[in-house]
């Protein structure tokens, strides 16, 4: 049972991936969508953001990150897999400020009623998003996201690729979930492969786990 719940979890990620790879092809839309194979786990996750219509405030959102753990046996130190998902209607109020309504999703949590705000600032080299949420359900919970990226020119057709991404989720009895990722690589043809790190951090202990490896993102 175990065995077939990871295959199928696998191709659950091998076919949202080929999804969006299809989506991004007939839409031609900047989505990002990054694999990471790390000492401990497999991870995907992508951001979906449309207008409604050309030079429209309104549109939607859809994110999402899956964990799939090459030991999910607890006797053994492992976990479980994870994934999230979150679908919201957006507004944008301001040329920096957006504001969203919608849903958020994880096995855990079950389907919860979500508003956030968020913040996105970009320069040449330089993009930034915070975005604080409040999650309403059997159990409230809030979460504070950030995104750092800095994407100087190496040459004249490579860029260096650099990330900081953070998120930490809180609720009645504490803190839920967080994470720290940081991403380093190259930028070549908007796609962004190189070595990374993950450290995830669960439950009102806040244990912590790491994974590390290689990435591969790609704007599609």
């Amino acid at each position: 049972m175990l065995s077939f719940a990871v295959k199928n979890f696998s191709m659950k990620m091998i076919f949202t991936a080929a999804l969006l790879l299809f989506i991004g092809i007939v839409h031609a839309q900047n989505i990002p969508v990054e694999l990471m194979a790390g000492n401990a786990y497999l991870n995907y996750q992508h951001s979906i953001h449309r207008k409604t219509s050309a030079g429209s405030r309104f549109g939607w959102t859809h994110i999402t990150n899956m964990v799939n753990r090459y030991q999910t046996n607890t006797i053994k130190g492992g976990r479980p897999n994870e994934m999230m998902n979150q679908g919201y209607f957006t507004a944008m109020i301001h040329p920096k400020i957006t504001i969203m309504g919608g849903f958020f999703y994880t096995p855990v949590t079950d389907v919860k009623l979500s508003i956030a705000t968020q913040f996105a600032h970009k320069t040449k080299n330089w993009f930034m998003i915070l975005s604080p949420r409040f999650d309403a359900g059997k159990k409230n919970s809030y979460e504070l996201f950030g995104l750092l990226e800095y994407q100087p020119a190496l040459t004249t057709r490579t860029k260096l690729y650099s990330r900081f991404q953070f998120m930490t989720n809180h609720g009645n009895d504490g803190h839920n979930r967080s994470y720290q990722q940081l991403r380093i690589g190259i930028d070549k043809k908007a796609i962004q492969f190189g070595i990374g790190i993950t450290v995830d951090q669960y439950g009102p202990t806040t244990e912590i786990t790491t994974n590390s490896g290689v990435f591969i993102r790609k704007l599609i």
